[in-house]
C-alpha cells in the first residue's frame, strides 16, 4: 500500500482574511523611448533575473527546459507550510503557481460534510476562503483508512472491512450528496489508490468497494451534474510491485468515475528519472479512455534515501514528456515544502515522505519550484471537449 496516503494536511482552526493571492512582483523598467534605453531596459530585466535565480540558490544547470510550449491542464500542490507554520503564506504561494489544491479535511469518511461544513474564523468554510485566493479545492472523500495493527478498515471509525454494508454505504452516499449539493465543486474525489484495497483484501472487498463508488458516483452526478467524480488508483502500487501488474482494475475503476486519478512516486522503483520507461504512464490508455489527473505526483531530494535536488527537477521535466498528449486535466505534486525530519514517526509520516517538496522546509526554493513556475507561465492551450 502507498504510505504517502496516510499523509494529510489537516486545515488548521484559523485561516486569516486574505486579499487576494501574492503574485510575483516585477520591477517595471521607466518607460523610454529609443533603441539604446529599449536594450539597456531589456538587459535589466535580464540582470535581474539572474540575481533572483542567485538569491534563490538556483542555477542554470539546475533548471532543466520544459518538454512543453503550452499546457491544457491545471496544476496545484498541497500548502504544507514548512518551517515558518505559515499556512495562509503557503496557501498564497500554492495560488500563485497553481489553479487547484487537493483538500482532506480531518475526517474523509463519516464526519466529513460536518467538517467541510465547520465556519472558519474570519468567515466563511475553507471552501469559500480557497475560492477567495482563486483555487478551486478538490474534495477527498475516502471510503477506507488505515488502522495501526489492523490495516485497512472502513472509515468510519469501526474496525470493520465490510464495505458492501447497507448503512455503511448509505451513510458515505449521504455524505457526498450533502457536500455536492453545498459546494458544486468542479472535482470531487470519492475514493482514494483503491487498489490498495484490492491488494491487501481482496476481490470481495474490491467489488463491495465498487459498488459503493457506483452508488457514491451516482449521488453526485444527482446533486451536482457538472461535477467531474475522481477515484484515484495507486500507479506506483500497480505497476512497480513485484506482481504483475492488474490492469483490469483500471476498467472497473474508470466505469464508476468521470475522471481516472493516478499518484505516482517511481523514485522508489527508479534510480534516475531516465530509467523510467517510454510507455510508463502511457499504457493506460490501453484500459481506459477516461481523462487523467495525476492527484499526487513526487520525486525524493532527500540524499538519505539516494534522492538529489537536481534528480527532482529532472523527474518534473521527465513527467511531462512522458505524459505529453495524454488527456491530462490536472497535475498535483504532493507537497509545497518538504517535511521536517523530525516529524517522522508512526504511520503517518515515514522517512519515505521526506523531500517531496517543491521548496525546502526552511522555506527556500528548489530547482523543481522553478521548473514548476516556469510550467505554470506557460500559455494555456485550450482543453479538448471530452
Amino acid at each position: 500500500m502507498e504510505p504517502l496516503t496516510q499523509v494529510r494536511i489537516l486545515v488548521p482552526q484559523h485561516v486569516p482574511s486574505s486579499d487576494s493571492p501574492a503574485r510575483p512582483f516585477l520591477p517595471h523598467p521607466r518607460r523610454s523611448c529609443g533603441a539604446t534605453r529599449l536594450w539597456r531596459a531589456g538587459l535589466s530585466m535580464i540582470t535581474l533575473f539572474i540575481l533572483a535565480l542567485e538569491w534563490s540558490g538556483l542555477s542554470y544547470a539546475q533548471v532543466p527546459a520544459l518538454p512543453l510550449k503550452q499546457r491544457a491542464f491545471l496544476m496545484g500542490t498541497t500548502p504544507l507550510p514548512g518551517v515558518s507554520r505559515d499556512f495562509l503564506g503557503a496557501l498564497k504561494l500554492v495560488a500563485s503557481t497553481g489553479e487547484l489544491i487537493m483538500y482532506w479535511p480531518a475526517h474523509t469518511g463519516i464526519g466529513f460534510q460536518n467538517d467541510v461544513e465547520r465556519p472558519m474564523p474570519g468567515g466563511g468554510t475553507y471552501v469559500d476562503i480557497v475560492r477567495r485566493m482563486g483555487l478551486e479545492p478538490v474534495l477527498n472523500l475516502n471510503p477506507w483508512t488505515v488502522a495501526p495493527g489492523r490495516g485497512i478498515v472502513r472509515n468510519d471509525g469501526s474496525a470493520s472491512s465490510d464495505f458492501g454494508a447497507a448503512d455503511f454505504q448509505r451513510q458515505m452516499v449521504r455524505e457526498a450528496a450533502e457536500a455536492a449539493r453545498r459546494f458544486h465543486p468542479a472535482y470531487f474525489c470519492i475514493g482514494n489508490e483503491v487498489n490498495s484495497v484490492a491488494q491487501m483484501l481482496g476481490a470481495r472487498a474490491f467489488a463491495d468497494l465498487i459498488r459503493l463508488e457506483q452508488r457514491i458516483y451516482r449521488a453526485i452526478k444527482t446533486a451536482s451534474p457538472r461535477t467531474k467524480v475522481i477515484v484515484v488508483i495507486s500507479w506506483s502500487q500497480l505497476v512497480d510491485g513485484p506482481a504483475s501488474p492488474d490492469y483490469s482494475l483500471v476498467g472497473r475503476v474508470s466505469a464508476v468515475c468521470d475522471v481516472v486519478g493516478l499518484t505516482t512516486y517511481p523514485w522508489r522503483r527508479y534510480a534516475t528519472p531516465d530509467a523510467i520507461p517510454p510507455d510508463y504512464y502511457r499504457r493506460i490508455a490501453s484500459y481506459t479512455s477516461k481523462p487523467i489527473a495525476f492527484t499526487e505526483i513526487g520525486w525524493s531530494s532527500d540524499r538519505s534515501q539516494g534522492g538529489s535536488e537536481r534528480a527532482q527537477a529532472r523527474f518534473l521535466v521527465r513527467f511531462l514528456e512522458l505524459t505529453r498528449g495524454m488527456p491530462l486535466e490536472f497535475v498535483h505534486w504532493a507537497f509545497l515544502h518538504d517535511l521536517s525530519p523530525a516529524a517522522v514517526g508512526g504511520i503517518a509520516v515515514q522517512r519515505t515522505h521526506l523531500g517531496l517538496g517543491l521548496r525546502r522546509y526552511d522555506g527556500t526554493p528548489k530547482p523543481v519550484w522553478q521548473v514548476w513556475c516556469n510550467l505554470h507561465a506557460l500559455p494555456r492551450a485550450r482543453a479538448t471537449t471530452r
